[in-house]
């Protein structure tokens, strides 16, 4: 049985497009920072307006740290299948092999039918189409080679 294991974090192999988004996101907030001390004349009054910009400044540069730095990943071997699609998530979700009835491809999901009877749904709407297709794909092979059940959704267009 073939193993497999995709990175989704795309920010990391874009870094030049990060980078420049990074400088436009300091020069807006330094801007902000500038032309508040500007417009407001009494130093009180600019303490005021300063101190949110800062804890604003101190999100924005913790966001672009967590986002650069985020594993998002699916990943399987013999046992199971394991993602990670959160930036805030350090812990991954697993789903045994052994307790799949049934997988169901969608448009843009996994739906994974337990033999307990629940139903995990795995939601990539937010990937490219290749990575999608990739990840359906090596999804499909090794619940082939486990002889699990796929079906596939059909996808419908209303007019």
């Amino acid at each position: 049985m073939e193993t497999f294991s995709i990175e989704l974090n795309e920010i990391s192999h874009k870094r030049s497009k990060l980078i420049r988004l990074w400088i436009v996101g300091a020069v807006i907030l330094i801007a902000s920072i500038f032309l508040s001390f500007l417009l407001i004349g009494d130093d009180f009054k600019k303490l005021a307006v300063v101190l949110p910009l800062l804890i604003q400044v101190s999100i924005y540069i913790y966001f672009a740290y967590a986002t650069y730095n985020a594993r998002i990943f699916i990943q399987s071997d013999s046992y199971a299948l394991e993602y990670n699609f959160g930036l805030v998530s350090k812990m991954p979700k697993s789903i045994i092999w052994e307790t799949v009835k049934k997988i169901k491809f969608g448009p843009t999901y996994i739906s994974f039918h337990k033999k307990s009877g629940k139903k995990v749904t795995i939601s990539l709407g937010w990937l490219p189409y290749a990575k999608l297709k990739e990840i359906k794909e090596k999804v499909y092979q090794v619940a082939q080679s486990k002889s699990i059940p796929c079906e596939w959704a059909e996808f419908k267009k209303y007019s």
